[in-house]
């Protein structure tokens, strides 16, 4: 890939996203949205987030590896037992320590 056409698609994926958010602004204040629909709007994030994870640390079939062998699988289960006591940094930290640290030791 050339640079001039990196160059051209990073504007083209820039000037899309601005335009649907630039829309999404500018139609936000002309119409009302119901009640329930703004209930359910707020279950996106919560939603889409898990989804994005778990084909991250787990992969896309017909490579899925929900196995002990999978370092991603062992740094999500230190991060899912570190967030139940410590703050989100601490998930963080611990979750790129014990991958780096899961996949030194399993040679992935």
């Amino acid at each position: 890939m050339s640079n001039s056409y990196f160059i051209l698609l990073c504007v083209a994926m820039i000037m899309a996203t601005y335009i649907v958010r630039l829309s999404v602004i500018g139609l936000a204040g002309r119409f009302e949205m119901s009640e329930r629909f703004k209930k359910t709007l707020r279950f996106v994030p919560v939603t889409v987030l898990p989804a994005i994870i778990a084909v991250e640390i787990l992969g896309t079939a017909p490579h899925l590896a929900f196995t002990l062998d999978n370092p991603k699988v062992l740094a999500a289960i230190v991060c899912t037992l570190v967030s139940l006591k410590f703050d989100l940094i601490w998930v963080v930290i611990s979750g790129m320590g014990s991958l780096m640290l899961f996949k030194i030791l399993l040679g992935a």
